[in-house]
């Protein structure tokens, strides 16, 4: 009987460490950019910063913010990965695995993984 009970523990413990989640955990580089000249000459000038994504966190030149949730949404068959605390959410739009884009147009900040 305590087999099958310790069994059944390791199932779903198995099981919940598979929910949830996301695939962008990593180390990123920030890359900017504008289709203005002069706008993108300056956005080069912030890029190569480096920012590490985790389960449930975001650090950045030592700082770490936590979320309740990071997750991956889909809507209108574009790939969003959204930053959750509380009420709040952040999102980025997903272009593949290894690269995030927020802002477009005027001005945008990619983030791509390097490792």
């Amino acid at each position: 009987m305590k087999l099958l009970k310790y069994m059944m523990v390791i199932a779903l413990a198995t099981l919940l460490s598979a929910c949830g989640g996301h695939d962008f955990e990593g180390v990123y580089e920030t890359r900017a950019g504008s289709d203005n000249e002069l706008l993108n000459s300056f956005a080069e000038m912030t890029s190569g910063g480096k920012l590490v994504i985790g389960p449930d966190y975001i650090e950045s030149q030592g700082k770490r913010t936590l979320f309740d949730e990071i997750f991956e949404r889909e809507s209108a068959g574009e790939r969003y990965l959204v930053f959750k605390t509380g009420e709040t959410e952040e999102v980025w739009k997903v272009v593949d695995e290894n690269t995030l884009m927020q802002g477009g147009g005027l001005m945008s900040i990619k983030l791509v993984r390097v490792e």
